[in-house]
């Protein structure tokens, strides 16, 4: 049976603790931990989520962001954070990023090479495709507005199967009166997606050259936020990499794959 310990590092960032043992794996959770209330329902409901993707017997640290990041936020100050966290606290360890936190993850492998054992990138690449940034930009003019509902919007059509889809819409319309309470705060999200957007990670991206983990990138061939090509360019970048790509799938592959994902991580990490 799992047994889970939340709390809080450096007093600002949530975590949960799932297990006990050696070699532990750190998990940088994707954008939803930002953009959702950090509540601890939520927060151990996602760590659920990503347990099952990884193999049993080992620590694993499910980390969040900064429910009120300040002014300037930005990839850096996460990572200085995150470096900070593996240094004093986890010790050096497998790093697994999930979408948003793919940006986090890689940028850690590169500048910090000494806390990184291995490296997995989920659903995730060094920068978005052209239709995931024109996303992220309405994402936050959403945000901006406080249009919670047209924000949510730009997810309708994550999943692959229809009747996923469908669901999500429902269990949109059913919480319409309640986003309020659910979602972060609106400036909370916008630095949250600026740090990501307002950085061109692709202009040059010789520094994933820098990464010397192993690393395993995993994704979609129809995922809309992390194209094909950018998942590539990674691969062939960063000096030892596996890329494993699941056709027909999209960003929502760890969910609807989750068992035949979970069998790629434990390949490689064994």
């Amino acid at each position: 049976m799992m047994t889970f310990e939340t709390g809080h590092f450096l007093s600002k960032i949530p975590f949960v603790r799932i297990g006990s043992g050696p070699n532990p794996i750190v998990v940088f959770n994707g954008g939803q931990a930002f953009v959702r209330r950090p509540t601890p329902a939520r927060i151990e409901r996602d760590a659920r989520r990503i347990a099952r993707l990884l193999p049993s017997g080992r620590t694993i640290y499910v980390m969040g962001y900064d429910p009120a990041p300040p002014a300037g936020y930005s990839i850096d100050m996460i990572v200085q954070d995150m470096a900070t966290i593996l240094r004093n606290e986890t010790g050096p360890a497998t790093v697994m990023g999930i979408s948003f936190g793919g940006f986090v993850a890689t940028r850690l492998a590169a500048d910090h090479p000494d806390l990184v054992k291995s490296l997995i990138v989920m659903v995730s690449a060094h920068r978005f495709s052209p239709e995931g940034q024109r996303s992220i930009d309405r994402q936050i003019e959403c945000a901006w507005q406080g249009d919670f509902e047209g924000f949510l919007d730009e997810f309708g059509l994550v999943f692959r199967r229809p009747w996923l889809n469908w669901l999500l819409r429902l269990r949109l319309r059913q919480e319409r009166n309640r986003l309020h309470k659910t979602m972060n705060e609106p400036a909370a999200i916008v630095r949250g997606l600026h740090a990501v957007a307002g950085e061109d990670f692709g202009k040059d991206p010789a520094w994933l050259q820098r990464i010397q983990a192993r690393t395993l990138i995993i994704g979609g061939t129809h995922d809309p936020f992390f194209d094909v090509n950018a998942m590539k360019e990674a691969a062939h970048l960063i000096p030892w990499t596996q890329l494993k790509l699941f056709d027909g799938e999209t960003h929502m592959l760890p969910i609807e794959r989750a068992r035949d994902v979970a069998k790629v991580v434990k390949a490689f990490l064994w």
